[in-house]
């Protein structure tokens, strides 16, 4: 058996996508508390989405703000206040002063290590167990070698992201508006959009207070391997995309997945032209082999640089 997850930032999204795809969903935009109807700044919004979420038999958990100042700390703990009663079933912090947070106000709740929480070792995983972390989402930069190792090596689970534009940095203010001079009208809408950031054949992709890497991590043609590496935690980065991209890429993952565990034989080649088809700047397989996260290896050619 397998998790595959996402993150949900609102509730137009929660009600307008087909999500069935998915096993378990991260509640909130963990990049800008400012995204309308963000989950994980309005409770009455996650309180809903929370009650959605277990009537469609999937997992559920709360993704907090990335990067609090200290004058986030007084909703945010407002926002844990009255998530005591909901049936979370994990919280996802990036940085320590939440964790400690967390476990003051909502006890021993499963927290999950976000990818911008910056873990690199398995002897960083283990000090976090000690403070109720139960799941990592490793560093984007880290080798999948590296992925196996920590899970191999520490006491907490590892999600291994499938496909997406990877986080690269995120930042305490918006692009968007410090690029025109006011905010937007609809922040949704520009999110969704996207804003590229081009040098020649190079791009990355903002989303107001988050870059993204341009090209798309795909993973299809692996996941066999990944597999038999016995790894079951998987995720798909989806913010900033559109519904149809949510939808389609979760289909073609779960359907893939399926067939990998069954060990039935992958139809990588199409899967690979419907995941071309959404994305504008192309593939890549990430820093998972050791190279450019802006190249994509095939297991034909890795094979021969191995």
């Amino acid at each position: 058996m397998f998790e595959l997850s996402t993150h949900v930032p609102g509730p137009k999204q929660l009600h307008e996508i087909d999500l069935s795809a998915y096993d378990a969903l991260y509640l909130g935009d963990f990049t800008c508390p400012l995204y309308p109807g963000n989950f994980s700044r309005h409770i009455e919004t996650l309180a809903l989405g929370v009650e959605r979420v277990k009537s469609m038999g999937k997992r559920c958990y709360l993704s907090l703000y990335a990067i609090p100042k200290d004058s986030d700390l007084v909703w945010i703990k407002e926002l844990l206040q009255s998530a005591r009663e909901l049936p979370l079933d994990g919280v996802e912090v990036h940085n320590m002063g939440l964790l400690g947070t967390v476990r003051e106000i909502l006890g021993d709740i499963p927290i999950h290590l976000g990818v911008f929480g910056n873990l690199y070792t398995h002897e960083t995983a283990r000090v976090l167990k000690g403070y109720g972390v139960e799941r990592v989402f490793p560093n984007a930069e880290l080798s999948l070698e590296e992925l196996i190792y920590i899970r191999d090596n520490s006491p907490v689970e590892v999600v291994v992201p499938l496909h997406g534009k990877i986080p690269l940095a995120i930042s305490g203010t918006c692009f968007v508006t410090d690029y025109t001079g006011h905010v937007p009208t609809n922040c949704e809408e520009s999110c969704s959009q996207g804003h590229w950031l081009t040098h020649e054949d190079w791009q990355l992709k903002s989303i107001g207070r988050a870059n993204l890497s341009g090209k798309d991590l795909c993973m299809l043609e692996y996941l066999d391997r990944l597999v038999q590496s016995d790894l079951n935690l998987f995720y798909i980065y989806t913010l900033g995309e559109t519904g149809a991209y949510v939808e389609t890429i979760g289909k073609i993952y779960r359907e893939a997945l399926q067939k990998a565990q069954s060990g039935e034989e992958l139809c990588a080649e199409r899967w690979l032209d419907q995941s071309r088809s959404l994305s504008q700047s192309g593939l890549c397989n990430g820093f998972y082999f050791g190279v450019s996260g802006q190249e994509y290896l095939s297991p034909h050619a890795l094979s021969h640089t191995a």
